[in-house]
């Protein structure tokens, strides 16, 4: 895994309890060669590796939810998710609030389902 680190073969990796884990750029060209729809669920300094012609990603950014107990622990999300969004937010290309499973998997379809459909607004640097 270190050789192909060194490769910049990653779009990302890390370790956790000391094992290594990552995704390869190749694994996500290989989904849409199928033409499937890789769902990426990344850290926010990747974004700037993400947002690529190449990858033509559509960036969903989900914050907690801003209802119900103020426990310490979302509090703490929610700091932390908006400090996510004031450094990030010109990546997303839509912003929604997760108050429940079922309402933002709709949403998140929706949103699929409308991208699939609708031409998008790309970097000029894109085309170009």
């Amino acid at each position: 895994m270190s050789r192909s680190i060194s490769a910049n073969e990653f779009l990302e990796f890390g370790s956790y309890q000391g094992n290594m884990f990552g995704t390869k750029f190749d694994t996500v060209h290989r989904i849409h060669e199928r033409n499937k729809i890789a769902i990426l669920d990344i850290e926010p300094q990747t974004l700037k590796i993400v947002r690529t012609a190449e990858l033509s990603p559509f960036i969903v950014f989900i914050a907690p939810t801003d209802q119900g107990t103020q426990t310490e622990a979302l509090q703490q999300l929610q700091k932390d998710s908006e400090a996510i969004r004031s450094q990030y937010a010109h990546y997303f290309d839509l912003s929604l609030v997760n108050n429940g499973v079922d309402e933002i998997l709709k949403k998140l379809q929706e949103a699929f389902d409308q991208a699939c459909r609708s031409p998008q607004w790309v970097p000029v640097s894109w085309v170009y």
